[in-house]
């Protein structure tokens, strides 16, 4: 069934907006690291505006639910809680590790290329990314929600690199901003040539993505009422004590002394 979905992502470091429906394909997309809740609502009306699609043709609305920023992620999840109240449509939480996952797929489909997997570096921050694999094949289908075969887990850029290494071997396409931050996950990425592609459009997550997997969710009965959305924080802890400051502090010093962060 041809469906018409709003979609929203303000993860990290940009914000994005998309409009994907049959014979639509409106979006707006701004790096930033700051202001996503003055930035999110006008690329809404101007997606809207692009369009000429009406607000009662929008059949559901989807959000980028995490993991990423804190304040972003309560951005992206407010905006799609009070446009789903206000216009009475249902929801569809879409993850940051698919998203990056379905980019990367998309860039590798477009180069006419058939990684076996994508593998997912986010940087979350305090020297740790989220990291996941999944393989090329369940993105490309439209039956099943993709599921990763590894992770998602936050941990250091050593123990992502333990995960990737397990697949080394195979072609690989890689997402997610942490492979830039991380100078042992850049050189990682660079080690084999070929074998491992870093497509630029598969950097930080973006509306058009999650709007495709809102599509492809709420086909599959993922959608939820407003009420009940949540972003998804894998960290259980989003702020520490003096003391654990003071040691995290530490910690980056010697990783930035050792050459192991920027």
């Amino acid at each position: 069934m041809a469906m018409t979905v709003l979609a929203i992502d303000t993860t990290a470091g940009q914000c994005s907006v998309a409009l994907l429906g049959p014979n639509v394909c409106a979006m707006r997309i701004e790096p930033m690291i700051q202001g996503h809740s003055r930035a999110v609502l006008p690329m809404v009306d101007a997606v809207l505006a692009e369009s000429g699609i009406a607000i009662g043709a929008i059949d559901v609305i989807g959000f980028g639910s995490g993991p990423g920023s804190f304040t972003g992620l309560r951005v992206a999840c407010g905006v799609a809680q009070g446009l789903g109240f206000g216009w009475d449509r249902p929801l569809v939480a879409v993850d940051a590790m698919r998203t990056l996952a379905l980019q990367a797929a998309q860039s590798a489909v477009d180069a006419g290329q058939s990684p076996d997997w994508l593998m997912v570096a986010l940087d979350v921050r305090m020297g740790e990314t989220c990291h996941a694999v999944f393989r090329h094949v369940d993105l490309a289908g439209e039956d099943a929600w993709p599921e990763p075969v590894a992770g998602p887990v936050i941990g250091s850029p050593a123990q992502a690199l333990t995960v990737f290494d397990a697949f080394c071997g195979d072609r690989a396409w890689l997402a997610g901003d942490g492979f830039q931050t991380y100078p042992a996950l850049a050189a990682w990425a660079q080690q084999s040539g070929d074998l491992r592609q870093r497509p630029g459009a598969a950097v930080q997550p973006d509306a058009c993505a999650v709007a495709r997997l809102a599509a492809l969710g709420w086909r599959l009965g993922r959608g939820i009422d407003a009420a009940l959305a949540a972003p998804d924080y894998l960290r259980d802890k989003v702020a520490l004590d003096v003391t654990e400051q003071a040691a995290l502090r530490a910690t980056m010093k010697a990783a930035r002394d050792a050459g192991q962060i920027r």
